[in-house]
């Protein structure tokens, strides 16, 4: 067990759950003008000071609704109606009760996603007047950046705004009296999400050089987060990153971004490529660097509590996805790397969410015992594992993907020559090969993620029948195991 946990360390993300929301207090509602600007909202989120607040007629609502997120009297239902009805100062008011962290913001948007569907909230939102919106992003960026269903445009515009709202709130207090235990830690986290957002991260190479956005934070420790590069409200194929164990938003989250990236650019090449000629405009890509769940460290991977927390942010997620886009669906495809491929087959055996293609990658076991038990059009799904992979092939968590009885094209990592280009392809041996440019692995990804698995290197599965045993843990050197830069 312990040699299995020195191999899994060097997979993957680490996202704080949402914590228990505190009790939401909200002094009574008060009205002003609706006129206030973006600069005023901007300088100055918290402690507006207004009048009391009659519009049409009618008082403001209290907010009752939206008060104890978490608590078995909140009503999600009547937090939304509330909202849609506040004015922009009683919206103000109601931000003001919340924390300037962003704490208490996503704990009732969490709330919120916990009672209603994405579909309820798409269908909420787009109800709403322009200016309605418009109030709501600017006083509760926290909020309407985390509600699925909503454009992801809005939720990157209002995202980075409680960024900075969070980022101002935490170093203001560092060296006073006001200061907190894990403040310098939290400011180091919110500051690689700047990071990764900056256009400094472009002249990594590999990087990619498609638009990053902010889709979803956390901004309380371990911290949660998904950066999409290219548009994820318009691309064609989308294809959403599961990350494993040890990747936290502190760590990882700039390089997690930058493998999206390379992907990203990967996928682009190919399509302009197959598109050539062809009858129909070249299909647009998007790649998420999806950071949405807490993943384990050495004192908690040997079970799967957290992939099944994880499980259920990524059903959300990928739900959310289906709800924002209802007449436009993007085919989808999701890649999970280690202890994230346990929780994308936990994901999709649950019988919510469904996507058009699966790779698990350097996967320790999946929670059912055949491909076909995932819901995955087609039984379009992959699996990885390289030669000096330890952590692949362990059967950890259950069924090993990469054998032929599961059902899964496994795909070779060996290299060698593109059949289609004739460039030369590198091997994708270890545990944290199958993101690195130029490997037949990235080029297997980025085949799959556009729908043309037919032009990936691989092996058929033979589900219910026999295949070969996993390879021993012991013919496997640690040195060939090792974390992501």
């Amino acid at each position: 067990m312990l040699f299995l946990a020195a191999a899994i360390i060097f997979a993957s993300v680490h996202l704080g759950g949402v914590a228990g929301a505190p009790a939401l207090t909200a002094e009574p509602a008060t009205t002003g003008d609706l006129g206030r600007s973006a600069a005023d909202v901007e300088a100055s989120p918290h402690g507006v000071t207004v009048s009391p607040p009659i519009r049409d007629g009618r008082v403001e609502p209290d907010f009752d609704g939206c008060r104890g997120a978490g608590a078995s009297t909140f009503s999600a239902e009547a937090c939304l109606d509330q909202l849609a009805r506040a004015s922009s100062s009683g919206a103000e008011r109601f931000a003001a009760t919340l924390d300037a962290d962003g704490d208490d913001a996503t704990s009732l948007a969490a709330a919120v996603g916990e009672q209603v569907s994405p579909e309820v909230t798409a269908t909420w939102w787009s109800d709403l007047e322009d200016e309605r919106r418009r109030v709501l992003a600017q006083a509760l960026p926290g909020v309407v950046g985390n509600l699925e269903g909503l454009p992801y445009a809005v939720r990157d515009t209002a995202n980075r705004q409680s960024l900075r709202y969070a980022t101002t709130a935490v170093a203001d207090r560092i060296g006073s009296d006001a200061e907190r235990a894990d403040d310098p830690r939290r400011l180091a986290m919110l500051q690689q999400v700047r990071a990764t957002l900056d256009g400094a991260t472009h002249d990594v190479p590999f990087a990619g050089t498609a638009d990053r956005h902010l889709v979803a934070l956390d901004t309380a420790l371990p911290g949660r987060a998904a950066v999409t590069v290219g548009d994820l409200d318009t691309a064609d194929d989308v294809s959403v990153l599961v990350p494993g164990m040890l990747f936290t938003v502190s760590d990882q989250l700039v390089d997690w971004t930058n493998t999206a990236g390379a992907l990203h650019d990967e996928q682009a090449t190919w399509a302009t490529l197959l598109g050539r000629g062809g009858p129909g405009p070249v299909p647009t890509v998007a790649v998420v660097a999806w950071m949405g769940y807490q993943t384990p460290d050495l004192t908690n991977f040997y079970d799967l509590g957290l992939a099944h927390r994880g499980a259920d942010h990524l059903e959300d997620a990928l739900a959310g996805l289906d709800a924002a886009r209802p007449a436009d669906e993007p085919r989808v495809s999701v890649m999970a790397h280690s202890y994230g491929s346990t929780t994308a087959t936990i994901a999709l055996s649950s019988g919510r969410v469904a996507v058009d293609s699966l790779v698990l990658l350097g996967s320790p076991g999946s929670v059912v015992t055949e491909a076909g038990d995932l819901a995955v059009r087609g039984d379009d799904v992959y699996a990885a594992a390289g030669s000096f992979d330890p952590v692949a092939g362990s059967g950890f968590f259950g069924a090993d993907p990469a054998t032929a009885a599961f059902g899964a094209v496994v795909l070779h990592m060996g290299g060698g020559s593109d059949t289609v280009t004739g460039r030369a392809l590198d091997a994708a041996l270890g545990h944290n090969d199958y993101f690195r440019a130029g490997t037949e692995s990235m080029r297997s990804l980025a085949l799959i993620g556009l729908g043309h698995g037919d032009l990936v290197d691989g092996r058929a599965g033979d589900p219910g029948g026999g295949g070969p045993e996993a390879p021993a843990l012991t013919l496997v050197r640690p040195q060939d195991v090792y974390f992501r830069d």
